[in-house]
């Protein structure tokens, strides 16, 4: 059920998503570093930049794609498997710092959401529809705000020409 968060965070992509008891006002759309969902992604020196990472929003819903280099591959899916590990033992009545993106995919009922994923040489893609239009819409606003957060990440990458 918890499946997209390992495809979402591994720019974390990567990493993913809070409670809303535990919601924390401010935090960063993306923080790798920080979420404690997203962490794995950060983890493995090197993956985050040899990750590529994309949100975009459909009509019933969205696509994200994550795209590695071949030689990256298991490390790319052995932090994916320590984040849905950490998914599966979450445990609502601890505190724990959430980056907004795992935030928002706490907001979501994901039972409602049917996943689709595509692997192929160098990556994945993930479609997520819903015939719930307000689930649609939330999950469309995730899509704008990591496309908008990834493009920022992306500007205070690249050094300014001169």
């Amino acid at each position: 059920m918890r499946k997209v968060l390992v495809v979402l965070l591994p720019v974390a992509i990567l990493a993913l998503v809070g409670i809303a008891t535990h919601a924390e006002e401010g935090a960063k759309w993306l923080d790798p570093q920080g979420c404690y969902f997203c962490q794995p992604l950060s983890e493995t020196e090197g993956l985050m930049d040899n990750l590529g990472w994309e949100s975009h929003k459909i009509k019933n819903g969205m696509v994200q794609v994550v795209t590695y280099k071949p030689e990256w591959q298991e490390k790319y899916k052995a932090a994916c498997g320590e984040m849905q590990k950490r998914w599966k033992e979450y445990d609502p009545a601890k505190q724990y710092h959430l980056c907004g993106l795992c935030q928002a995919w706490q907001q979501i009922p994901l039972d409602k959401v049917a996943w689709e994923d595509v692997k192929f040489n160098g990556g994945e893609i993930s479609i997520g529809t819903s015939e719930d239009s307000a689930i649609v819409a939330q999950m469309q606003v995730i899509a704008d705000k990591t496309c908008a957060a990834m493009d920022e990440m992306m500007k205070a990458e690249t050094p300014a020409k001169q």
